[in-house]
């Protein structure tokens, strides 16, 4: 256990180097690549978790199936600003696999739903954040009988100070390179009602879709004995 906390220290040390680089050095012209990494590094952490056994080719298939989900959710809602189911499922995916299923999920459903919205220096940090919303999601309530509202909740709080919290220091940065605490706080402030609205709709539709969703997911984990003990 304490070897498998210091690699995930690792990692994310080492994404957060990599989003210092995009910010710093590279300037943004290297965000593609800097995606890529991120998806690899969260891979990484996930085939890790199976070093010592064989990746089932129905929880691979069920991991594919969630990062579907979560990227035509988000397509689907597209013409609702900020409305997104894609959050609520990669919440729901890191509940019913554990850590690194969430953060695999959240980080690669952003990457490939933004090549339909539009890549760019945001990317890595939308990968992120929603890589790191999932983690946090399988590492609070993986394995517990957590009631909804708590989950909920989660979601609201995750998603408003985490993904906004992340997310936005890509914008503080590119509108300035000159911070100011006027400039971080005036942008914090311009997108807060945006958050907002990601926030409620992601507690909104994990409200509606924690139950049904996360029963189905336990009787395929049934069926073909996909539950992990280390999950």
């Amino acid at each position: 256990m304490r070897r498998k906390n210091s690699l995930y220290f690792v990692f994310l040390v080492f994404i957060i180097l990599l989003l210092a680089y995009e910010l710093f050095v590279s300037h943004g012209e290297s965000y593609y690549y800097t995606s890529v990494c991120i998806a690899l590094i969260g891979m990484a952490g996930f085939f890790f978790h199976f070093e010592k056994g064989k990746p089932n080719a129905i929880l691979l298939t069920m991991i594919a199936t969630l990062c579907a989900l979560a990227i035509v959710s988000r397509i689907a809602f597209f013409f609702l600003p900020q409305v997104k189911p894609m959050a609520a499922i990669v919440i729901l995916a890191g509940i019913a696999f554990g850590t690194e299923v969430g953060f695999v999920t959240g980080a690669v459903s952003a990457f490939v739903s933004n090549f339909y919205f539009g890549q760019g220096s945001w990317t890595p940090f939308q990968m992120f954040a929603l890589g790191l919303i999932g983690a946090l999601a399988g590492l609070l309530f993986a394995k517990k009988n957590c009631p909804t509202w708590q989950i909920v909740l989660y979601g609201f709080l995750s998603v408003l100070v985490l993904y906004g919290g992340i997310v936005d220091i890509n914008t503080i940065y590119f509108t300035s390179h000159e911070l100011t605490l006027p400039l971080v706080i005036g942008i914090y402030a311009s997108a807060l009602p945006f958050d907002l609205i990601f926030a409620l709709s992601t507690a909104a539709f994990l409200a509606v879709l924690k139950k049904p969703l996360l029963k189905r997911i336990q009787r395929v984990q049934q069926k073909y004995r996909l539950i992990d003990k280390n999950l």
